[in-house]
């Protein structure tokens, strides 16, 4: 069986090489996987435009019109800056959150005040690369509504049932996409998908076939 699109797997910035991989080779079972380069230099100014834009060029090296985007934390934020702002290369969206749960206790006052604000607003304030980057990765509501509300695509957020941290914020994104959906998966705890990647294969088939 095929979902008859190219799959862009954009993972999350502390995912994997391995884990990456085990994805690409559940994924590739039905449809053809591209795994675009979206890391982002520690040392230079973070966007979200310059990796949206090697996405795109990955897709058009392959000679097709639109993918379907799978993120994970920051490649999630990665694939709602391309529909937003290129809703015609883009047929569907599997996206997933990745917040970490923190104590009070375990976070200074500076850097509690920092995860409480956009990415975007703790760059203009002058926070280092890798402090913006660990923001976007965690893909908060602070962070995607901005975008969530221009993506005119369908799209499903995958959240394990016991993840505690991440239930949350998958709702709110679920709301926040116009075409959104959300799939709380049973009985999943905290990185249930590195675990089961062929679980993440079969939701996004069941999606795009009830999509069709």
């Amino acid at each position: 069986m095929s979902i008859g699109h190219t799959v862009a797997l954009l993972p999350g910035l502390h995912d994997t090489s391995v884990q990456t991989a085990a994805l690409s080779t559940a994924l590739a079972d039905f449809a053809r996987v591209l795994t675009p380069d979206i890391s982002v230099s520690t040392t230079s100014r973070v966007i979200l435009e310059g990796p949206a834009l090697i996405v795109l060029g990955a897709i058009s090296a392959v000679g097709t019109d639109r993918a379907v985007l799978v993120g994970h934390g920051w490649g999630s934020m990665v694939a709602l800056q391309v529909a937003a702002t290129h809703h015609e290369r883009v047929a569907a969206l599997m996206l997933s959150t990745n917040a970490r749960l923190e104590t009070i206790a375990l976070r200074s006052l500076y850097h509690g005040v920092l995860s409480l604000l956009p990415a975007t607003v703790v760059q203009q304030l002058g926070a280092r690369p890798p402090q913006v980057l660990d923001l976007f990765d965690q893909a908060r509501p602070a962070d995607f509504r901005s975008l969530a509300g221009r993506v005119p695509v369908p799209a499903v957020v995958i959240v394990g049932e016991q993840d505690a941290a991440n239930r949350g914020p998958s709702a709110v994104l679920a709301r926040s996409l116009p075409l959104g959906n959300l799939r709380v998966v049973p009985r999943a705890g905290p990185g249930w998908q590195a675990e089961h990647p062929e679980l993440v294969a079969k939701l996004l088939l069941d999606f795009m076939s009830d999509s069709e």
